[in-house]
């Protein structure tokens, strides 16, 4: 049973390197191709502070991360946890995503996730809440 075995995995790794596809490209353009897909800008996901972020609440803050490439946005409001106010947060969110929606020349957007809320202490020690949204815009 054992040499069977043995013939049956030697004879499965004769017959997989015979039908193996050898590389026919070379070197220079294959490195050149992954320097092309690598530089793009397209592919790296930006930070943007929006100039206004609507809001009163002199605690909050709100920061959005796009991925050009996907046409998908994160978008992040933080202030303190005593101070927050679903409605004013959601108000904020949604301003914001319409200006960058303009800004950006995208037509509309779906939601590719419920909102989320979740609570956090920062660096000094101060609870906060962060509200998150997260949608896919199109052209």
């Amino acid at each position: 049973m054992k040499k069977l075995a043995f013939t049956f995995v030697c004879l499965l790794i004769f017959i997989s390197g015979a039908f193996a596809q050898g590389s026919t490209g070379s070197r220079e353009a294959d490195a050149l191709l992954a320097e092309e897909f690598a530089d793009k800008d397209r592919t790296k996901t930006q930070i943007i502070i929006p100039e206004n972020s609507h809001t009163t609440e002199k605690t909050a803050t709100v920061k959005i991360e796009y991925s050009p490439m996907y046409d998908e946005v994160r978008i992040y409001y933080d202030c303190m946890m005593v101070s927050y106010d679903p409605g004013e947060a959601m108000n904020s969110v949604l301003e914001c995503l319409r200006d960058f929606q303009l800004e950006h020349k995208y037509y509309g957007y779906k939601y590719l996730k419920p909102d989320r809320l979740r609570y956090y202490k920062n660096e000094k020690g101060y609870s906060m809440a962060q509200y998150i949204s997260y949608v896919k815009f199109s052209r």
